[in-house]
């Protein structure tokens, strides 16, 4: 029964969200548009997105995905939508089609790229966030799995590069917290944070510098 509500919940949250993509005034959608070839709605998506419509893009993608629901545009649709919100700096977005394409195309073959760009987009979405802790600590964690699940993947390498930058990232979080409490006298908190970050103590051996707010910045330029 709570398997059943699950499942039922998440099914009215994707129907409210491509629900509220294909009702936007501005979607520049005729609602007499309908019932046409999978491949109209692909090229015009892409044609919106080259023209940087990423909204009306999203549009044409739900009609695909109504319309031709078995398409095998469908997959290839997903990526690159997933692949121009990532470029927009919509990660959110970003990391709702790859979950979907890991979802229903998701396989042994394409599962560790599906993978690495959803933990690319959340790294980034920290890198443009203002100290998001949660965020953070999620993605370490995605990082961390990846190596377990994928030590062999080509992008191993890059994840590898993520991760450290993101223990960093949480290093110097914990500085600042642990800093912060010692200024408002509260010692338990800064205590606290001392011992997660001599916790991590091996990280203080990279080179790094001792950047300035907006300190997450720094530590997110390639």
């Amino acid at each position: 029964m709570f398997k059943m509500i699950k499942i039922s919940i998440f099914s009215l949250y994707i129907a409210l969200f491509f629900g509220a993509c294909s009702s936007k005034t501005n979607s520049g959608l005729a609602l007499d548009e309908v019932n046409k070839p999978a491949d109209y709605w692909y090229q015009n998506m892409l044609k919106e997105i080259r023209n940087d419509n990423l909204e009306k893009a999203d549009s044409y993608f739900v009609s695909l995905q109504s319309e031709h629901l078995n398409s095998p545009l469908l997959s290839e649709a997903m990526l690159i939508l997933g692949r121009a919100h990532m470029q927009k700096e919509e990660y959110v977005l970003a990391g709702f089609y790859f979950d979907e394409f890991t979802k229903r195309f998701g396989n042994p073959e394409n599962i560790d790229f599906i993978k690495f760009l959803k933990l690319q987009a959340n790294y980034f979405a920290f890198s443009k966030q203002f100290r998001d802790q949660q965020l953070l600590l999620d993605s370490i964690k995605d990082a961390k799995e990846f190596t377990q699940k994928y030590p062999y993947s080509r992008y191993r390498p890059m994840v590898d590069s993520m991760l450290l930058r993101l223990e960093l990232s949480k290093l110097t979080l914990d500085e600042e917290i642990a800093r912060l409490y010692e200024r408002r006298k509260k010692g338990s908190g800064a205590e606290y944070y001392r011992e997660k970050t001599q916790e991590a103590q091996w990280l203080k051996d990279v080179l790094r510098d001792d950047v300035k707010s907006p300190w997450y910045q720094k530590l997110f330029e390639w």
